[in-house]
């Protein structure tokens, strides 16, 4: 789990991307929406800064030898794994970004 000074730059790393939302909302689509929202941009670079920040010891050239679905795959757990959708809710709540 990330401590809040990480957990809080993967926010900042995307709020932008983050779908509209309430908290019915099934855990998958939520990660699956933002994950849409990334590969839609023109900024496939967060999977890496975003996975260098959830595993911290994962470099730039390992994640170039991984086939793209495992990428995918490894942000997803990532983000389920910090608790990603508990920590844009109470982002939102405060206004923070």
């Amino acid at each position: 789990m990330l401590n809040i000074r990480n957990a809080l730059r993967l926010y900042a790393l995307l709020k932008d991307f983050i779908p509209e939302y309430d908290v019915d909302d099934d855990y998958l689509e939520f990660v699956s929406a933002i994950v849409h929202n990334i590969r839609m941009s023109d900024r496939p670079e967060v999977f890496g800064d975003g996975l260098s920040l959830m595993y911290s010891k994962i470099t730039v050239n390992e994640l170039a030898e991984k086939n793209p679905l495992d990428v995918v795959s490894m942000f997803m757990s990532g983000l389920a794994d910090n608790k990603f959708l508990s920590l844009a809710k109470f982002c939102g709540s405060l206004g923070y970004g």
